[in-house]
Parts: structure tokens; C-alpha cells; sequence
């Protein structure tokens, strides 16, 4: 009994594409942006998660605010 395999040297890859909402409003991105260490303080927010969070935002990329911080601010 004869077995043949057919052997395929390419892939088809498929691509989805892909839509990303944004949930970070521009005036809460300018906010975060410009907010002064004194603010940061008066508010109870980490320097740390500040400096994360305006580093990514100042990338472009969108960061993952928690709901803590977004009630603080």
C-alpha cells in the first residue's frame, strides 16, 4: 500500500484585523501629562506610578489605568 504526502513549502497565514478603542480621553491624557509632583502628591499618587504611567503615554502606547488611580484624578 502506497502513502503519498503532499508537502506545501508555504503558509498561508490570515491576519485578522484588528480594532483597538481607546479608553483614555485626550483631556485625561493632558491632565496626566502636565500633572507637577506637588499635584501628584496632594492627590496620593506614587511617583513611581506616575513616571509609568507618563511613559507610556508619552510613547504613544495606551497604559492600563487602574480605577483607583482614575478616582484619585
Amino acid at each position: 500500500m502506497d502513502v503519498h504526502f503532499a508537502i506545501k513549502k508555504e503558509f498561508d497565514f490570515v491576519i485578522p484585523k484588528i480594532n483597538l478603542n481607546r479608553n483614555d480621553d485626550v483631556k485625561l491624557r493632558s491632565r496626566i501629562l502636565n500633572m507637577s509632583s506637588d499635584e501628584r502628591r496632594q492627590l496620593g499618587i506614587n511617583k513611581s506610578t506616575l513616571e509609568y504611567i507618563k511613559k507610556n503615554l508619552s510613547e504613544g502606547k495606551t497604559s492600563k489605568i487602574y480605577e483607583k488611580i482614575l478616582l484619585k484624578i
